[in-house]
């Protein structure tokens, strides 16, 4: 590339990306910007039938996502780390929001866990970083890129600042998203670049999911399905007491850029979220 340290920059791979599309750093500076201005969603071509196969041509923005991914897979030493984490005391936090909300403004399991990815962030500030190539820059404020939609309309909208918000304002943020996704119509939030991004894809059914991380981040965090586990029941056990237990857990996994975040580092994060998710009570601090 021609920027510092051979880095490749937008101008490298600009016949390739929309420039409008392009976000060469990450949108530290999103938080009090005016708000972008709404423009419809690109529309895709007709497939192209021929005698043995068809043709599906994708949007710009699919091909500037996929551009990126390929590039960070290429240059970014990834390396993997998972844990196990217990929901219960979770799903009650949430029962106890939601029976103060109407119907229309109810919390979800994945709007605490995106604040609780946020918290850990904040808790291991090497993780929100970036290399540069000669040096570590580490950002002051957890801006999140949250991957919703799917096929050609599969995004990861920027949320700023998650690290300061309530999980009221994200769960709002988040529903204006899919709305936006849902009528067509995207901003320049929607190919901002954040510190982390963050992926969910229990409804699928998919136990783990080892992510690949969106250049210039260091981490991106993936969950899986939310599902009923037996484990060995904790504390005393009387004579004739059930030694198991059922738990609702799931499995997160976090990529890691192995030139900014280290084993430690990385383990230190997954620790992190895991007390953040089974204490949740730490989330409203």
């Amino acid at each position: 590339g021609t920027g510092p340290e051979g880095r490749i920059i937008a101008d490298d791979v600009k016949e390739y990306i929309p420039m409008e599309a392009t976000a060469a750093a990450p949108a530290v500076d999103a938080v009090g910007a005016p708000a972008a201005a709404a423009v419809a969603a690109p529309s895709i071509p007709a497939p192209i039938t021929h005698e043995h196969y068809t043709d599906y041509p994708v949007n710009e923005a699919s091909i500037a996502t996929a551009n990126l991914l390929a590039h960070s897979k290429q240059t970014i030493p990834h390396y993997y780390l998972t844990v196990d984490v217990t929901l219960d005391s979770l799903i009650d936090l949430r029962s106890k929001l939601n029976a103060n909300l109407d119907e229309e403004s109810q919390i979800s399991l994945n709007d605490l866990l995106i604040k609780a990815a946020a918290v850990s962030m904040k808790s291991c500030p090497s993780a929100n970083a970036s290399w540069m190539g000669d040096k570590v820059r580490m950002y002051n404020s957890v801006d999140m890129n949250v991957v919703m939609g799917n096929g050609d309309t599969l995004y990861a909208p920027l949320i700023s600042a998650v690290d300061t918000r309530g999980v009221k304002s994200i769960s709002e943020e988040i529903a204006s998203n899919l709305a936006d996704i849902e009528g067509g119509s995207i901003n320049e939030s929607f190919t901002a670049v954040g510190t982390v991004t963050f992926m969910n894809l229990g409804m699928y059914g998919v136990k783990s999911c080892a992510p690949i991380i969106r250049s210039p981040q260091a981490v991106a965090v993936a969950l899986g399905a939310a599902e009923n586990r037996v484990v060995p029941k904790e504390g005393d056990i009387g004579e004739g007491d059930d030694i198991y237990d059922t738990k609702v857990m799931l499995t997160a996994t976090l990529s890691c850029d192995h030139r900014v975040v280290d084993g430690a580092v990385g383990a230190q994060w997954l620790s992190a979220f895991k007390a953040a998710v089974e204490s949740p009570e730490t989330l409203l601090l």
